[in-house]
């Protein structure tokens, strides 16, 4: 039923030999097809059910391009482990598909870690920073080890990445060897991870979602299926409202990013090097930009996908429009797209259609 009524939805509920309930699935279409608006980085986690029943809810969520969590589909399994999580995951396969550009973002449970591996093979596993951090503070509880630790992680140069963390482990050793010996760099780094993660750089948001369930969480099954459906209704509701109303061409988040790396190009002196590459010096820096290829050397440019200060400088000389050379994932179009379906309420039992 819930399919009929929001087509394309997936739900699947799988039993063992027993037949007990163990692992329930559930994926609205509209977010489904959603999510296609949207840049490939998906946040996933777990939270314990308060009902009769207990088990844990999971949870995958993307993020819009106004930074507004974006919920994709649910689950509720027994318990967190290997066996649930691949489950879960080969599920979300149906509808996030293992691309090349994909990330997804967790803590470090390794029941994740295990599906993951196994399930996209493709992606990129980040860790969430701030999980991280608050581990780190068992090994060292030095003050500021922690601030140091969060700043480091959004570095976008490897080389300034290195300079910084080569000095928190001279002020830090406990914590610099609690990091080394637990993960890779290409995990918890935004300078040496292989894709993209923009600034993705904890699973906040998708434990924000859980927090906003904390009743819910103590309901029966079916009532939270209910709840689920009226909370991800609602958000749709919300920003579908508010993206017809913007009235700018990329979303209020991303237009005051630009507006503040436009202050920051004031004054920049910008140099043609060659067909859509430039020179651009401010005091004593220098970033080479190509316009064509959208990559600046500062590197932030190739992450956020959003113009540095210095492509914003080289854009005036070019005499190239901002809008054209932003993501298209920003755009208060996609950002329209993403919310412009219905997610409908499962009907009474005695207007169901007959099953054949």
């Amino acid at each position: 039923m819930v399919e009929q009524m929001n087509p394309g939805s997936i739900t699947d509920i799988f039993v063992d030999e027993e037949n007990r309930f163990k692992y329930m699935f559930l994926a609205f279409g509209a977010c489904v097809r959603g999510y296609r608006s949207m840049r490939k980085v998906v946040s996933i986690d777990g939270t314990w059910l308060k009902g009769k029943y207990n088990g844990v809810l999971l949870v995958a969520s993307a993020q819009d391009g106004n930074y507004h969590q974006y919920p994709l589909a649910w689950g509720v399994v027994d318990v967190e482990c290997t066996s649930s999580w691949s489950w879960f995951l080969t599920k979300l396969l149906e509808v996030v598909p293992d691309e090349d550009e994909f990330v997804i973002i967790s803590d470090r449970h390794q029941g994740i870690i295990n599906a993951v591996s196994t399930v996209y093979r493709n992606a990129h596993h980040g860790h969430c920073t701030w999980h991280f951090s608050q581990n780190m503070k068992t090994r060292c509880k030095k003050k500021g080890a922690t601030e140091m630790f969060l700043h480091i992680a959004k570095i976008y140069k490897t080389f300034e990445f290195d300079i910084a963390y080569n000095e928190f482990r001279n002020r830090y050793p406990e914590a610099a060897q609690y990091l080394d010996e637990r993960d890779s760099l290409d995990r918890w780094t935004r300078a040496y991870c292989p894709k993209t993660r923009y600034n993705i750089m904890t699973t906040n948001g998708v434990e924000s979602i859980n927090a906003r369930l904390l009743e819910e969480r103590k309901l029966s099954i079916i009532a939270l299926l209910d709840s689920l459906q009226r909370l991800t209704s609602s958000w749709f509701a919300r920003y579908r409202h508010a993206s017809i109303a913007s009235n700018t061409n990329l979303t209020p988040t991303i237009e005051g990013i630009l507006r503040s790396r436009f202050t920051d190009a004031q004054g920049m002196q910008v140099f043609e090097l060659g067909r859509m590459e430039f020179d651009v010096r401010s005091r004593g820096h220098s970033a080479i930009v190509d316009l064509e290829s959208k990559r600046c050397t500062c590197r932030v440019f190739d992450i956020d996908r959003i113009p540095c200060a210095h492509a914003i400088a080289a854009s005036w000389l070019a005499n190239i429009d901002l809008y054209d050379i932003c993501s298209q994932y920003y755009s208060t179009m996609s950002w329209c797209m993403a919310y412009s379906e219905t997610v409908y309420p499962v009907p009474e039992e005695n207007e169901w259609p007959p099953q054949h």
